[in-house]
């Protein structure tokens, strides 16, 4: 039978043995909307051959073997695109002993092959958490304009519902509103849209320019950005102690957004890593400096490399570009919680 333990606990196993302990891997790059704020989906439309270049599950097995992962996101494009989603987490839980958080952001565009691969994975695995994030940009008529596609807002939403009346002690939906200047002040407006009464299960995260997502720095946020984030956090006064993380990271979203977040520098590339669909590590979703192909080389290999060595003392030293993404954020409050919490109070 699996072992119980807490994600705290296992982390701080990790740490011990000095291990990364979270990976965010990009299961694929397809995507059936056309999003204004990423342009993953394009990686196919341009290269439609790439998409054969995806690793294979014996692939995924001998990566996931090289691990001992307590937290695991399986991210894209759309994962749910995959068709052997579950099975990816299968192998990952069977290599991984201590995995006790997995993530699935979704468009939500494929309500029924959701529920279906959440229900798998749920069958098929005792991962003792299992989160999936719906994507809401706004309304239904800003939403389906954002995302590029007429009627995904009603399909995310009833992917939404559908998730909600999944009878799993393991399993939580959340919905993830990313700001942006392209629905300021539309925050509250899409939460009501989807009858949301239960704002610890909302994650408000802002938009960034990267690699990752294929765009380019430009202005992303209005002041806008800063009152929503203040009106959001209004709704927290009475919030439930499972959801100080969420907490911690909106107060200081609003720093890094006004450039005053100092002092909490980041565990990317030695706590967590990026890996893309082909089996290249990078150190996490901003940079864009791979490590190298841990499909053709081993993880400890890849990382014993003078360039690895060098990728790993800019981001201890701060000169990454830097990014206040939940896939980066989240680890570095964890790890940095005591900072963390004292950072968030002050103005």
């Amino acid at each position: 039978m699996r072992k119980k333990h807490s994600l705290a606990y296992s982390i701080l196993q990790a740490k011990l043995k000095g291990i990364a302990y979270k990976l965010n891997y990009a299961v694929t790059y397809q995507c059936n909307a056309r999003c204004t704020l990423c342009n993953i989906w394009k990686k196919y439309v341009h290269s439609p051959q790439k998409i054969e270049e995806e690793m294979t599950l014996e692939d995924i097995e001998h990566i996931f073997s090289q691990f001992d992962l307590s937290w695991l996101s399986l991210t894209g494009g759309e994962p749910f695109l995959r068709p052997d989603l579950h099975e990816i987490a299968v192998i990952a839980e069977s290599h991984n002993p201590h995995l006790n958080l997995l993530t699935l952001p979704t468009n939500g565009s494929s309500p029924h092959t959701i529920v279906n691969k959440i229900d798998r994975i749920l069958e098929e695995t005792t991962i003792s958490n299992i989160f999936c994030t719906v994507s809401l940009d706004g309304p239904e008529e800003l939403h389906d304009q954002l995302r590029g596609v007429k009627g995904m807002w009603k399909q995310a939403k009833k992917s939404y519902e559908l998730l909600k009346e999944l009878e799993n002690e393991r399993f939580s939906v959340f919905i993830e509103f990313t700001l942006s200047r392209y629905n300021a002040g539309q925050l509250l407006d899409a939460l009501r849209s989807f009858h949301i009464k239960e704002f610890s299960r909302v994650v408000v995260t802002a938009a960034h320019a990267s690699h990752f997502y294929g765009t380019h720095p430009r202005p992303l946020h209005t002041e806008t950005s800063l009152d929503q984030i203040d009106e959001f956090m209004s709704l927290f006064r009475r919030g439930k102690i499972e959801s100080i993380i969420t907490r911690v990271y909106v107060r200081l979203l609003k720093k890094y957004l006004t450039n005053t977040l100092h002092g909490l520098p980041c565990v990317s590339g030695r706590s967590s890593f990026f890996l893309d669909p082909y089996g290249i590590l990078y150190p996490c979703i901003t940079m864009n400096t791979p490590f190298g192909n841990i499909t053709e080389s081993s993880f400890n290999q890849v990382l014993q490399s003078e360039r690895s060595i060098s990728i790993i003392h800019k981001i201890k030293e701060g000169t990454c570009p830097g990014c206040w993404t939940p896939c980066e954020a989240y680890q570095t409050i964890l790890e940095r919680l005591p900072a963390a919490l004292k950072a968030s109070m002050w103005p």
